[in-house]
């Protein structure tokens, strides 16, 4: 047992790691109120499109790798398995970079076949922002090699608040110099400032690495264990992106450059802030929950998983609280039409509530091996909400979108919740008996 791997929370780091998603979501929020005012309402829906594209590619381009990271660095640290650790390290970098590239020339052309079939509009921002990709999907790896190396914050500082805070100077500097912001212009300084965060991010990667990885001879044997194993979390992580980015391009299909598409998207951008809190805490607690079930420590998996869901309480009765009494003044920020978002963005709210509340569920069930049921359940959540957004949508617009979303994602959610307790409850009389 590898005695240097902590397994005890502290509340400092919880809210340290709270205030970098905090801090993000709001230079994010700064930089969409800054486009929107300045972009014409087409140039921000195409923006939004861009986002809202490469975050699902970026999902995919990744096949998994990067959250199997979270479970797999964090057993080879606890038995001291360097050349398998270097191996994995090495593969996942080359793999991830080569299945973007050749993602991104799958996109490309095929966007440019479907646009050239409908004799729509060339939409050029989507297509520079995608050229990142190869930079995104690498960014998202190095994340949790980070955290699971034990700097969660220095992890989250550079993945949350570097590239808004570049992103935003870069924005001004396009002002200052008197030059239009455009969504080109737009999605040119997000991508340079991802291009700075890689190498920020790989420099700290070489800095906190164990000592001994240093010397050891990567073994890369299993990579097709691997795979194997990371393909069932790149279809969950998929579903989940789907779940959260496809109202936004499934409003512009509807709707093709209306102003529903940047209402939605700026309502769900407000609702995601309770999300975000999932995400950071989730990088937090899982490596301690892997240790803790590689040892068998079920109390220690109790006490862990409740100071997580006393914490996220916490900070949702907050969120909700705000999100009710100053929703449309929030949402008047981006302009005055956009106030009309409220009903989408109170809907959306809970549904990211639900989803940030119990999102360890089913890492916690992938962990165990109930992969097929995570992603049975994710599928088929995906698949409804498109299904409902398109019906919802071509009916009630933003507000439609927004119900698909909460309602699949709150059932989803529950029933992760209620499996999770179910099987950890089995686990333990089995390990007692």
């Amino acid at each position: 047992m590898n005695t240097n791997f902590s397994v005890r929370p502290d509340n400092f780091s919880s809210l340290m790691l709270f205030g970098l998603s905090l801090s993000h979501y709001a230079l994010m929020y700064w930089a969409n109120i800054v486009l929107a005012r300045h972009l014409a309402m087409d140039a921000f829906d195409d923006y939004n499109v861009a986002i809202s594209t490469v975050t699902l590619l970026s999902t995919l381009a990744t096949l998994g790798l990067e959250k199997y990271a979270l479970r797999l660095i964090s057993l080879y640290i606890e038995r001291e398995n360097w050349p398998q650790l270097r191996g994995f390290w090495l593969f996942s970098l080359r793999t991830i970079m080569l299945f973007s590239v050749l993602l991104l020339g799958l996109f490309c052309l095929g966007l440019e076949s479907i646009l050239t079939l409908q004799k729509a509009d060339f939409h050029i921002a989507i297509v520079i922002y995608a050229g990142f990709l190869p930079v995104i999907a690498l960014c998202l790896f190095l994340t949790e090699v980070i955290t699971v190396y034990g700097k969660q914050v220095q992890a989250l500082a550079l993945y949350r608040l570097f590239p808004p805070v570049v992103f935003l100077l870069l924005i001004s500097g396009v002002q200052k110099f008197q030059l239009e912001v455009t969504a080109v212009s737009a999605v040119l300084c997000f991508g340079t400032a991802w291009c700075l965060t890689l190498i920020l991010m790989l420099i700290t990667v070489y800095a906190v690495r164990p000592i001994h990885l240093k010397s050891a001879k990567p073994d890369s044997k299993d990579w097709r264990w691997w795979l194997k194993k990371s393909l069932p979390l790149l279809i969950s992580s998929v579903m989940m992106t789907i779940l959260t980015s496809a109202g936004t391009i499934i409003l512009e299909v509807l709707f093709p450059s209306q102003a529903v598409v940047g209402t939605y998207a700026v309502a769900m951008q407000t609702a995601s802030l309770i999300s975000l809190i999932g995400t950071s805490t989730n990088r937090y607690y899982l490596p301690m929950l892997v240790v803790l079930l590689e040892r068998h420590d079920f109390i220690g998996i109790k006490t862990l998983l409740g100071k997580r869901m006393r914490l996220i309480i916490f900070f949702i009765a907050i969120f909700l609280g705000i999100i009710g009494i100053f929703g449309q003044e929030i949402l008047s920020l981006f302009g005055p039409y956009f106030s009309q978002g409220y009903q989408a963005l109170c809907i959306c709210a809970v549904g990211a509530a639900f989803s940030s509340l119990f999102s360890d569920s089913p890492y916690y069930l992938q962990f165990m091996g109930r992969n097929r049921l995570v992603v049975s359940l994710m599928s088929m959540a995906a698949l409804s909400m498109i299904a409902l957004a398109f019906i919802l949508g071509s009916r009630y617009g933003a507000t439609g979108v927004a119900l698909a979303y909460a309602m699949t994602t709150t059932l989803l959610f529950c029933c992760f919740k209620w499996q999770s307790r179910k099987h950890m409850r089995n686990l333990f009389l089995r390990t007692l008996d």
